[in-house]
Order: C-alpha cells, then sequence, then structure tokens
C-alpha cells in the first residue's frame, strides 16, 4: 500500500511539474512553428510570372496533324501553349494554326527554316483499351534534351490532371517528327482522347491553361538553370 501511495504522488509531480516545463521548452525551440513571412496574397504557382531572359531562344510549336476532335484539341493546346510561351518571353512558331494537313516533311521544314531552337510537338493518343490514360514524353538521345523533358514532366506531374506514363528517348526513331537530329524535338502526348477523364480534361479550358503554364514553366526553369551553370 505504501508502495503504491509513493507511485501514485510521483506521477503527480511527473503531471504539475515535469510536462509543463517539457512543453514550455518545446515551445521555444524544437518545435517549428510555420509562420508567414509574406504580406498579401501568397504566391503560387498560378500567380508567378513566368518571365526569363529568353527573347533570343524560338520555339516552334507543332500541333500535330490528326482527325476529328484530336486535330481541335492539338490545335487548341498548341495555341494555349504558344501563348505562355509567348508571355514568358520566347519567340513562337508554329507549324500550323489551322486544319491544314502537313507532312512530316513539311513540319521539320518549317521548324527549320524559322531557325527554331527547339520543337515542341503537341498530339493526343487514341486506344482501345478505354482505361489507358495519361501524358507521355518522347525526345531524342540528347542529355539536355532529357533534362528539359523531365522538368517539362514535373510540372505538368505537379498539376495532377493525369498519369504520367513515362519519358523515352530511346524508340525516337519510330516518331518521325524526331528523326531529324538537327532540330531539337519533344513530342508530347497530352492524352488518351479514348479515355473519359483525359477527353474531359483536355477540352476543358481551364486545364488547358493549367497545362500550357506548366510546360511554359518547365521551359523557362530548365533555361534559367543552363544560364546559371
Amino acid at each position: 500500500m505504501k508502495k503504491t501511495l509513493i507511485y501514485l504522488l510521483f506521477a503527480v509531480f511527473l503531471a504539475l511539474i515535469v510536462q509543463p516545463n517539457i512543453r514550455g521548452h518545446l515551445s521555444q525551440g524544437d518545435q517549428r512553428v510555420p509562420t508567414n513571412t509574406t504580406t498579401g496574397t501568397p504566391a503560387t504557382n498560378d500567380t508567378i510570372e513566368l518571365k526569363a531572359d529568353v527573347k533570343n531562344i524560338t520555339i516552334c510549336v507543332d500541333a500535330a496533324s490528326q482527325s476529328g476532335s484530336d486535330q481541335d484539341i492539338n490545335l487548341a493546346m498548341a495555341e494555349a501553349i504558344g501563348k505562355k510561351l509567348e508571355d514568358s518571353g520566347f519567340q513562337v512558331v508554329y507549324t500550323r494554326q489551322d486544319s491544314t494537313t502537313l507532312s512530316n516533311d513539311e513540319r521539320l521544314s518549317l521548324a527549320r527554316s524559322d531557325k527554331a531552337n527547339y520543337l515542341l510537338s503537341v498530339t493526343t493518343t487514341n486506344d482501345t483499351d478505354t482505361l489507358q490514360k495519361g501524358f507521355s514524353i518522347m525526345t531524342q538521345q540528347n542529355a539536355k534534351l532529357i533534362d528539359l523533358s523531365s522538368d517539362i514532366a514535373e510540372e505538368l506531374e505537379s498539376i495532377n490532371y493525369t498519369d504520367y506514363q513515362g519519358l523515352d528517348s530511346d524508340h525516337y526513331e519510330n516518331f518521325p517528327i524526331l528523326t531529324n537530329q538537327k532540330i531539337p524535338a519533344i513530342l508530347l502526348e497530352v492524352g488518351y482522347t479514348s479515355n473519359t477523364e483525359d477527353m474531359s480534361a483536355l477540352t476543358n479550358e481551364t486545364t488547358q491553361d493549367k497545362i500550357a503554364t506548366a510546360i511554359a514553366r518547365g521551359f523557362v526553369l530548365y533555361i534559367s538553370q543552363e544560364k546559371d551553370s
């Protein structure tokens, strides 16, 4: 009985004296309490201005020639992406801005004649498996293009509009738009029009704007890192 009373008194002592001291010590030093060090509205990816010293860099935006709704989506995405790139300071040219059908050689020739530093081709994907969804990026076997593609992929992943299916530089010869090594090219498959979720996202102007912003941000971040290295 005596031991039980001693243990009880010791427990009361810990609760009343020691525990408050521990909590007081933590609140002053060991706990990390977030603080707002900005005034006004906090900056987000949507409010940060994507400006960079890139006026001497030309990007050719290519809307892949397809049929039906795929062609309309490609044109809408190309226009949105081009506008965001222009807003970021890049010189932007297009292979086409209407329903004109161009051959692969014609598209590459236009990019070359415009002295494009990069060719960004935008396309959609269609599959018999309607559960297939996601975006993917194909590029040439070039370390810098792979880094650029990775930056773009990371930015697109951050907006979470669909799944990320991966980056492929091993099979670039399967994609005619990537076969001319003199033109640094990236092929972006933005999603599956055969999937209802992807289709809904790709035909939504707000999502199109987010995708375009993410791509422009990927270019800006990559170019900025290149200049700093």
